[in-house]
């Protein structure tokens, strides 16, 4: 590799990481004011927001224009395995011990687990069972599953958006969730009751030395102006506009990191399918991962885990559909064996199970660390077959 070619893909990275860093910064903190507003799961918005892999989504088309399959269908199953592994066990360590996950949040995750025990049925029948019309009715099939699920989680925003609270405490509960952003609010607003304590005394001190000494009778006193610091709470459109940007930041970083990390694991003699789950899928997962950090600080568990699986909703269905209907060779040379190995089909299944059984066992921290064990030895598996299967092709 040329020096300044590699000069450059390093700055690249290190321009995603930034980009990356305040995208996901900006996309959590608005996304729980504006869940919180119109009175919405945060998981339910974020398997629509957190859940669009549309860098995977380009990876894929452009590797499948290139003729690269394998490149391809490697990306899908390693951002599959990461998205669990990698991300949602990052977000389980900074979470901490003793958090319960929501109903959306046991829902969804089971559908995951089917949506991915199908994908893969699909992918195995679409190699052993020669038939490109088959093959297309489980890529339309797929996409099918998409739109439905897409409809249904907007469906739910929408019903959720017009349900009112039954009480009037309406302002207060606003109030308090942008005082959990900024927790300054609630000091000041106890400085301002101290206050205004201070002047009734003060009043009422001057009232007596009226009484008592016959002093000119004061003008009425005016009530000091609250503290021009004190901020006011923004208009919901305020946080919409500002989560746009968040979520642009994260799919600009996401398509930078993916081009600059291709290129480098070329030139370490990897396989496409090797490079696609390791180097390519750890580029494109990135925002997963620092979306799934940012949450995990704030204790925004409900947008966690939609970050994860709406990201392999999408992957399993869209992405998958797409592939299926490229009509790419999906064998390794003559011999008809899956360019995916039933290795890494079968990390992607156990991943699937691990997450639904997270949220309904309650999150623990050391589970995150199990996780995160389990990706490093599936990197270092990939990475060893990859370059063995290179040398000898």
């Amino acid at each position: 590799m040329a020096a300044d070619t590699l000069l450059f893909n390093i700055t690249s990275f290190i321009a995603g990481l930034f980009l990356l860093e305040y995208g996901a910064d900006k996309f959590i903190d608005h996304t729980a004011i504006v869940t919180k507003r119109v009175n919405v799961s945060p998981t339910l918005v974020g398997l629509l927001t957190c859940g669009a892999e549309r860098e995977e989504l380009i990876v894929i088309a452009v590797a499948l224009a290139q003729k690269k399959p394998d490149l391809a269908l490697g990306n899908l199953t390693g951002s599959s395995v990461a998205n669990i592994l990698g991300s949602f066990s990052l977000g389980l360590i900074f979470l901490g011990d003793g958090v319960v996950f929501d109903r959306s949040s046991k829902i969804y995750t089971g559908l995951l687990f089917l949506l991915t025990s199908v994908f893969l049925g699909f992918l195995l029948s679409a190699v052993n069972i020669d038939n490109l019309v088959l093959r297309w009715c489980f890529g339309v099939f797929l996409i099918v599953e998409f739109v439905v699920y897409a409809g249904s989680v907007a469906v739910m925003i929408y019903r959720g958006t017009l349900t009112a609270p039954e009480d009037d405490s309406d302002s207060e509960s606003e109030s308090d969730s942008e005082s959990g952003i900024n927790s300054s609010d609630n000091e000041e607003s106890e400085n301002d009751s101290e206050e205004e304590e201070d002047e009734e005394e003060e009043e009422e001190h001057r009232l007596t030395l009226l009484r008592h000494q016959k002093l000119p009778r004061p003008q009425p006193t005016q009530p000091k102006k609250r503290k021009e610091s004190k901020k006011r709470i923004k208009p919901l459109r305020h946080h919409i506009l500002r989560l746009v940007p968040g979520l642009a930041a994260l799919l600009v970083s996401g398509y930078v990191l993916s081009h600059s990390a291709a290129t480098i694991g070329q030139e370490l003699s990897l396989s496409g399918t090797a490079v696609g789950t390791t180097i390519l899928s750890l580029a494109t997962t990135l925002p997963e991962k620092m979306v799934a950090i940012f949450s995990g600080m704030r204790k925004q568990p409900g947008i966690m885990i939609a970050n994860t699986v709406g990201s392999n909703i999408f992957l399993v269905t869209l992405c998958g559909g797409v592939m299926l209907l490229a009509g790419g060779d999906l064998q390794r040379g003559d011999q008809g064996v899956l360019i995916v190995t039933n290795f890494e089909m079968s990390v992607m299944l156990i991943a699937s199970i691990l997450i639904a059984g997270v949220v309904m066992m309650g999150a623990k921290r050391w589970m995150g660390w199990v996780m995160l064990g389990m990706y490093v030895a599936f990197l270092g598996v990939e990475i060893h077959t990859g370059r063995r299967t290179a040398d000898g092709d």
